[in-house]
């Protein structure tokens, strides 16, 4: 492999991993932040409203749905606009189970009343109720609420604790449990009494109860009983502090049906959601994509020609067309090895007062017509191709806007002469690869946001793109004739000879010293100046000879031959004028979930707003 494919090897090695880090990120961002942690409604401030009764009405069916009505009377100061109720989907008995709930009906005082529904957290699942526009009216209103949930009916081991109250024993051995929060535990508001029925679907066997109640520390307290035995109970508490609640445990002899359950903790549902089906299809989409972009990406590649050392570069080659053929690139120093073609062939002199570069025109535009097609195109980007005319790189708006488009024409000059030579030809179905490829790193980004649903939803395009990073690589689009191959292998063959060390490719300078500065703009273009100087060195045992078209003598040290053949300074001040360029353009263009005791289902509450 030469050192060129090596490069190239390496940049897509860092690539891929690159790809594979931001995927990551992209993937579990909101497990990182932290963006399911319990919702600011959390807070055990009292609200100034204040429930005097509370009605539940809770029909459990024999597959565990639950279908329940909450009626809230509750007193109103002035200023509030109405509540809300936020439902929490976990529960402490099992973190796997998911207990998502489904709004049927709300109405204020018998009257349909406006709602805006929302998921905070992808945990709570919140009913705005109430008008912004309107305040309530002080005193006394009616809210029903209305909802299903799925999987109410908990294994017979869920809540096993202590409770303040029970009544009834099991005459057969308990298989399932009606666990929730008949009360929610997370209401704001202080609730002076509670009633609750409850509708098994069998008979209870021992039915245990906690409340809240303000008569105790701990905000713990009995609940009233009635109905054990039976497949109808209620319960009753009262004085119930804000972010209390009511817990009951109905034991049943019937079996627990099926909960809708994931493998992860809440955490993880903005990434993976709440269906593990979903995810083994997200799942085996983004393997696709990988084998697809794998795939896709191998055929882009050309087998490569040999490279055998060769001792000049391909004839009527540039610089940049040597480069280009043997990379599909034109290197990072294409401008530079440019301008230095056309001063070691006399049509442009070159001056430097510090870091500040000129480049003068010296001769006329039929001069310029003998060189190669890619210098001709900086010359005229740059406008040099008359005589007097010059280039400053002073930072200025002016330079800076010559030589962004001296830079940005020179791939396009140097792909459209090969193309017109007839040694590279366009290939489509590689070109549909490569935008398929950024299209598929835009909609990974767009999955990853988490706007359309799981985080997830990023993966199948994101493996695309891992698996198919050859599809960004240069020279995707186009592919090398039998003539271009040829170029191929001397193109290469001659970066070997400019970067190989001495002892391994010799060159025989003594017979025309000439030739190591007519080669040094290919070594810049290259980026192997610093070792084609060092190959003089050893083989001559004397420092390499300056060009006569250099500003000023060489005094020692290595900058006239570092990797960018000692323009450095020159890219730097190139760099600052493009600066300016970008920044003129910039500037012109501006014009909660709960507390308490209970850990059944039903978790969430309410408030006022």
């Amino acid at each position: 492999m030469t050192n060129a494919a090596s490069s190239i090897s390496k940049k897509r090695v860092l690539a891929t991993v690159l790809l594979v880090i931001m995927t990551c990120v992209g993937l579990f961002w909101p497990v990182v932040f932290g963006l399911t942690s319990s919702s600011g409604s959390s807070t055990t401030t009292t609200d100034p409203v204040t429930v005097t009764n509370y009605q539940g009405q809770f029909d459990v069916a024999a597959d565990g749905k639950l279908s329940a009505t909450e009626t809230l009377t509750a007193t109103f100061p002035s200023g509030r606009h109405g509540i809300f109720r936020f439902f929490d989907v976990t529960t402490k008995a099992d973190p796997h189970v998911r207990l998502e709930p489904t709004v049927t009906s709300i109405t204020m005082d018998g009257r349909p009343v406006p709602v805006s529904y929302s998921w905070e957290n992808d945990r709570y699942y919140v009913a705005k109720i109430g008008d912004p526009n309107t305040f309530v009216s002080p005193g006394s209103h009616v809210y029903v609420i209305s909802y299903t949930v799925p999987g109410a009916i908990f294994p017979a081991s869920a809540g096993d604790s202590t409770y303040l109250s029970s009544q009834g024993t099991n005459t057969e051995p308990a298989q399932s449990v009606f666990y929730w929060n008949v009360v929610a535990n997370g209401w704001r508001m202080p609730i002076t009494k509670a009633n609750v029925t409850v509708n098994l679907p069998s008979p209870s066997g021992q039915v245990q109860c906690t409340s809240g109640s303000s008569t105790t520390a701990n905000k713990q307290g009995p609940c009233v009983i009635t109905g054990a035995g039976s497949k109808t109970i209620t319960l009753a508490g009262a004085n119930l502090p804000p972010t209390s609640g009511m817990t009951v445990r109905a034991a049943m002899a019937t079996p627990a049906p099926a909960q809708v359950t994931v493998p992860w903790g809440i955490a993880f549902d903005p990434v993976f959601g709440r269906s593990l089906p979903l995810v083994i299809v997200v799942g085996a989409l983004a393997l696709i994509g990988l084998v697809v972009g794998l795939l896709w990406g191998r055929s882009t590649r050309e087998p490569e020609p040999g490279f055998p050392v060769m001792y000049a570069p391909p004839k009527d080659l540039g610089p940049v067309q040597t480069v280009y053929m043997a990379t599909e690139d034109i290197g990072e120093h294409a401008l530079v090895a440019s301008i230095m073609r056309a001063a070691d062939q006399d049509l442009v002199k070159l001056y430097q007062n510090n870091d500040v570069w000129t480049v003068q025109g010296i001769t006329t535009p039929e001069f310029w017509a003998a060189t190669d097609p890619v210098t001709q195109q900086v010359g005229s980007s740059l406008g040099v191709q008359t005589y007097a005319a010059t280039v400053t790189s002073d930072g200025s708006v002016s330079a800076g806007t010559k030589i962004k488009a001296a830079v940005g024409s020179v791939k396009p000059a140097a792909s459209r002469w090969a193309e017109s030579s007839g040694f590279t030809v366009k290939a489509p179905i590689e070109s549909i690869g490569k935008m398929l490829w950024f299209a598929s790193i835009i909609l990974a980004g767009v999955g990853f946001i988490g706007w359309l649903g799981p985080t997830m939803y990023g993966l199948p395009f994101a493996g695309f793109a891992i698996g198919g990073v050859v599809l960004a690589g240069t020279g995707v689009g186009t592919r090398r004739t039998e003539t271009g191959r040829r170029l191929w292998s001397e193109s290469a063959g001659f970066r070997r000879l400019l970067s190989t060390p001495s002892s391994e490719q010799r060159f025989d300078f003594a017979a025309d010293k000439n030739l190591f500065i007519a080669f040094l703009p290919y070594a810049v273009a290259f980026g192997v100046a610093d070792k084609w100087a060092e190959k003089y060195r050893v083989e001559m045992n004397e420092e390499p000879p300056i060009p006569l078209w250099y500003p000023y003598g060489y005094i020692g040290g290595a900058s006239m031959f570092s990797g960018g053949g000692g323009f450095d300074s020159f890219e730097s001040s190139l760099n600052s004028s493009i600066s300016a360029y970008e920044a003129s353009q910039s500037s012109s263009s501006s014009g909660g979930g709960g507390g308490g005791f209970g850990g059944g289902g039903g978790g969430g509450g309410g408030g006022s707003w």
